[in-house]
C-alpha cells in the first residue's frame, strides 16, 4: 500500500525546502504550485481566466500574471471562489494521477506539497499530514524578502493559523533548524517508515 503524505504549512515556512530534501533522498514528490503553473499554461484554462479576470490576466509573453490574480482575489471573495472552482478540480486530478503512477511503480511512500491543505479540506486524500513551521517573526521576515511581500502578508492572514495547522498534523518540523539537521531527522524517520 502506498503511503500518501501531504506537506503543508504557511507562506515562507519551508514547505519547498522540505519537499526538496525529500526529493534529494529519492522519494517521489509533487507540488501543488508546480501543478498550478502547468495548468495555467493550458489554453482552455487561460480562456476561462480571461473570462474571469479580463485580458490583463495575461502578461505580454502570454503567461498568467499571478500577482494580478492575487490582487484581485484578495479584494473579491467571489472571484476567489470562482478561481478555486476552476483550478482545484484540475489540481486534484493531477494529484490522483500522480498517486496512480507512483503506485504502479511499487513505491511505498510519496509526498505532495499542498499549501492550502486544510483550507480546501483535502486532508481526507492523505494518510498523513506533515506541517513545516517556524516562529511568526521568522515567517514575517521571510515574507518581507519575497517579491510582492505585502500581497503575501495579506494572503497569509487569509489562511488558517500555523498553530492550528500544527494541531492537525501527524508530524511537525521546524524550518529554523539547519538544513542538514532537518535532512538527518527525515532520513531517520523515513527509515522507520520503510520498515513498516
Amino acid at each position: 500500500m502506498l503511503k500518501k503524505i501531504a506537506i503543508t504549512g504557511g507562506i515562507a515556512t519551508g514547505k519547498s525546502t522540505l519537499l526538496g530534501l525529500l526529493r534529494e533522498l529519492g522519494f517521489p514528490c509533487i507540488s501543488c504550485d508546480e501543478i498550478v503553473k502547468k495548468i495555467y499554461q493550458r489554453e482552455d484554462i487561460q480562456k476561462n481566466l480571461i473570462e474571469l479576470f479580463g485580458k490583463e490576466v495575461l502578461n505580454k509573453d502570454r503567461n498568467i500574471n499571478v500577482k494580478f490574480i492575487l490582487e484581485k482575489i484578495l479584494a473579491n471573495s467571489n472571484l476567489k471562489r470562482n478561481l478555486e472552482n476552476l483550478i482545484h478540480p484540475e489540481v486534484l486530478k493531477e494529484i490522483f494521477h500522480f498517486f496512480a503512477e507512483i503506485e504502479k511503480k511499487g513505491e511505498k511512500i510519496c509526498f505532495v506539497e499542498v499549501p492550502l491543505l486544510f483550507e480546501v479540506a483535502w486532508e481526507k486524500y492523505f494518510d498523513e499530514i506533515w506541517v513545516i513551521t517556524c516562529s511568526e517573526d521568522v515567517q514575517k521576515e521571510r515574507i518581507k524578502r519575497l517579491k510582492g511581500s505585502e500581497l503575501y502578508l495579506d494572503l497569509s492572514k487569509c489562511q488558517i493559523a500555523l498553530k492550528e495547522k500544527e494541531k492537525m498534523a501527524h508530524k511537525i518540523f521546524s524550518s529554523e533548524v539547519p538544513v542538514e539537521e532537518l535532512k538527518e531527522s527525515l532520513k531517520t524517520l523515513l527509515k522507520e517508515y520503510l520498515k513498516e
